[in-house]
């Protein structure tokens, strides 16, 4: 685009996970950017501060000076801060969107665009799939919900009309992008704040493949039921006839009771070992066998996953095989911070019970010698209260947990009550529940001195990341 050197973009919520890496990526591609945030603390405010993006703290109209020509915000501020004059001054100048509006209208402008959606995994499986397209010499420009450790942020500048991105279907974000590959790891029921049920959810899901007018190639999971679910929508509209259906199982007997036509990719563990996974992929006969060193079922699901796009684009075997070989891993997923008193600290991006139990049965998989402690910041009230026992049951899979103060994120306005102390405890004696941070990070300690917890995940998405620092700064004062 070229006036995108003279556009400038002003984000509200900058420091979050999704806008900060459309930040970086604008700043990258020649806009102007600036940005605000609630908060003077943020996970990912130190890579946009090594940019130079200017970033002020909290809300305030002044920020809006006569240069800004887009207004790009969060779409959890409309939750938390409807009413607050930065916003009303955007919408007043008619230059408010939200950033994936921003992302779609700018960035993606004709472009093909390849996306990643579902519950889980989504980050991880953008940014492997990233590295097989820039091996396999696509070049292609890049968005992920979270910073990928090899580029400092979580956006890449391509000179390929390739972009790949992340597709979130919270507040229908998703609606902004039109994809011409489109890829759905799994779907499970999530943001209850927002989807009064699983249909609900279903239908946007619906509504984002088949709206867009331009796909071609739709690849889901076929041992997610929601995806067969999603696919018994999709397939009845008429916009469908001509799309490829890629189905990729673990189940080699799997068959589509759907009226579809379809290709089955079957996809197996091979070995486990502290090197990390191997795996194979059969397809059209073929069987390709790849190896990660990353643990757990759940990244060779996601290996796989990324795979299957990066096929359709051309990209060779061994581009993928060396880009799965030095894949660093996006941030905040097991990522070892540090160490107090020898147990290992990590952190790690889990909310959903399925995610926080896949995380947790992996740790104790790969660490069976070591006792694991669960340390859990709950995100979204609506999704605890209505997830409990799933909850319970993930975090069980520890050794120890330890539960800190409810983060509300977008239901702070909506007098939700977190669940209490006592329901926590009640449901298991592993559980132990502190609302004072100083107290939990003591009791932390004290177990990992008096029962020997080698092994922490420190899980959550608010204020959580501060913890893993606490704890490993707190061994280097000693």
């Amino acid at each position: 685009m070229d006036n995108s050197k003279k556009i400038h973009v002003h984000f509200m919520g900058i420091c979050g996970s999704g806008c900060a890496s459309i930040a970086m990526l604008a700043y990258q591609q020649g806009f102007k950017v600036s940005g605000c945030d609630s908060a003077k603390e943020a996970y990912y405010a130190d890579e946009l501060k090594k940019l130079g993006i200017p970033i002020s703290v909290g809300h305030d109209k002044s920020h809006l000076t006569e240069d800004v020509d887009v207004v790009a915000c969060t779409p959890a501020i409309f939750d938390i801060d409807p009413e607050n004059e930065e916003l009303k001054e955007a919408e007043r100048r008619g230059i408010l969107m939200t950033w994936q509006q921003f992302m779609g209208r700018y960035l993606q402008k004709d472009k093909r665009v390849v996306t990643i959606s579902g519950t889980h995994g989504k980050t991880t499986t953008t940014f492997l799939a990233a590295e097989m397209m820039i091996d396999g010499g696509i070049d292609p420009t890049i968005e992920g919900g979270s910073t990928y450790r090899k580029w400092g942020n979580g956006g890449r500048f391509g000179q390929s009309d390739v972009f790949l991105c992340e597709a979130d279907e919270f507040n229908r974000n998703f609606f902004a992008y039109s994809p011409t590959i489109a890829v759905i790891n799994n779907l499970e029921m999530d943001h209850q704040e927002y989807y009064h049920d699983f249909d609900e959810m279903l239908g946007a899901f619906r509504d984002f493949l088949v709206n867009g007018g331009k796909l071609k190639t739709l690849i889901l999971n076929g041992d997610s039921e929601g995806c067969i679910d999603l696919l018994s929508l999709v397939c009845k509209e008429e916009c469908m006839k001509d799309v490829s259906v890629i189905i990729f199982t673990q189940d080699p007997e799997f068959e589509l009771s759907l009226d579809v036509p379809y290709t089955k990719v079957v996809w197996r563990i091979t070995k486990k070992s502290p090197e990390g996974t191997s795996f194979e992929v059969e397809k059209d006969g073929t069987v390709h066998a790849f190896h990660t060193n990353q643990y757990g079922d759940y990244n060779a699901a996601n290996c796989v996953t990324g795979i299957l796009p990066s096929w359709e684009l051309g990209v060779s075997d061994e581009a993928i095989e060396n880009a799965i070989g030095h894949f660093e891993g996006a941030g905040r997923r097991f990522d070892l911070v540090g160490r107090y008193h020898g147990a290992g600290i990590y952190d790690d991006y889990a909310h959903h019970p399925t995610a926080v139990k896949a995380v947790l049965t992996m740790a104790k998989e790969y660490f069976p010698e070591d006792r694991v402690m669960a340390l859990l910041e709950p995100h979204q009230v609506s999704r605890f209260t209505h997830m409990f026992d799933e909850f319970v049951d993930a975090l069980c899979v520890a050794d120890d947990v330890v539960i800190g103060k409810t983060y509300l994120g977008r239901e702070v306005h909506k007098g939700v009550t977190p669940i209490s102390k006592e329901q926590w405890e009640a449901a298991s004696p592993k559980i132990h529940v502190f609302e004072d941070q100083d107290e939990m990070i003591k009791e932390v300690e004290r177990r990992i001195d008096e029962e020997g917890d080698s092994i922490i995940v420190n899980m959550g998405l608010g204020r959580s990341y501060l913890w893993s620092r606490i704890l490993v700064d707190d061994d280097k004062k000693e």
